[in-house]
């Protein structure tokens, strides 16, 4: 494991989003449609598991309701749903289990596809390179690792937010049964849960943004098990408190702006830009300066991954 050079200033995330934008000038033009191409398709890959889909959640209940709640005149009640829920609830569990399995696995998938990837294309921007199938078997053991920790993530807020759920729900049940006291009761924890649950969401998003933009670097720098290179980040961020928060701020900013362009160009192309592939293949210098963008800051703090791609890539003499 090579050293860390010594970092002769305090880190500028300003700074280097300049040294990202000049990155990506140099290695993504003159445009070259096949190499455009490879990369979108390794940008779609490392967004697997970090976007949402759009349509119905599966079990949701059809369009007339349950059985016994009334076809939307009122004629249904809470006793006659309850005793319906009563009568089928061996296969309400069959089927919700059967439901959670599924939905599981496919999160799993979807998440070691995204991990393989998220090296990929940390090496294809370092390195200027538009690889895939080299890079996703070199890298296959740190990516595995990495996979490890952000399904243990998955998990720990799937868990809290089931159990703010539950707690919401038996909140409720105070509120609608619970005489004066119980309601009064349930109401205070209803308000009390909503703070919780956007606590629990920020630090799910701020965990995601460390492991992707930070985490994974380290791994690949330092050819590092995820916990260890959890580790140095945090020593990092204790050692760099201000340019770290500072850089989470512009980031914000930039998904804001790159939302605002992907939201102009569907506009402009009747959306066909929003298929898959497409739009990270026509909007590429935005993936690829996100990409570099936390690499160069890595860099000013004495971890080079486009230093040493650029050394890689000299050809010998």
């Amino acid at each position: 494991m090579s050293a860390p050079a010594i970092p002769l200033a305090e880190p500028s995330p300003i700074e280097a989003a300049r040294e990202a934008v000049e990155h990506t000038r140099r290695l993504l033009f003159p445009f070259r449609f096949e190499r455009w191409l490879t990369l979108g398709f390794v940008a779609f890959l490392d967004q697997c598991g970090r976007g949402g889909v759009g349509g119905a959640w599966p079990g949701s209940p059809p369009a007339g309701g349950f059985p016994g709640t009334g076809n939307g005149i009122g004629t249904g009640d809470l006793s006659n749903l309850g005793s319906w829920f009563t009568a089928h609830l061996g296969l309400i569990i069959g089927v919700a289990v059967g439901v959670l399995v599924a939905v599981v696995i496919l999160v799993a998938v979807m998440l070691w596809i995204g991990s393989r990837a998220t090296f990929v294309y940390i090496e294809d921007v370092a390195t200027g390179r538009a690889e895939l199938s080299r890079p996703w078997a070199d890298h296959a053991e740190r990516a595995n690792s990495y996979f490890a920790w952000r399904f243990g993530l998955a998990a720990a807020l799937l868990g809290a937010f089931a159990l703010l759920v539950a707690l919401a729900g038996a909140a409720a049940l105070l509120i609608a049964r619970g005489g004066g006291a119980g309601a009064a009761f349930g109401a205070v924890a209803l308000v009390v849960l909503v703070p919780v649950f956007l606590l629990v969401l920020l630090a799910g998003g701020l965990a995601a943004v460390a492991l992707r933009d930070f985490v994974a670097p380290l791994q690949m720098h330092g050819r590092i098990a995820c916990g260890a290179a959890v580790r140095l980040f945090v020593s990092l961020l204790r050692a760099h408190p201000v340019p770290f928060l500072l850089y989470l701020v512009l980031k914000i900013v930039f998904g804001v702006a790159q939302g605002i362009a992907i939201l102009l160009a569907a506009c402009f192309t009747l959306c066909c830009i929003l298929l898959p592939v497409v739009t990270q293949t026509a909007l590429q210098p935005l993936f690829f300066f996100e990409r570099a963008w936390s690499l160069c800051l890595l860099r000013q703090m004495g971890y080079d991954l486009i230093g040493a791609g650029a050394a890689a890539e000299r050809p010998r003499v």
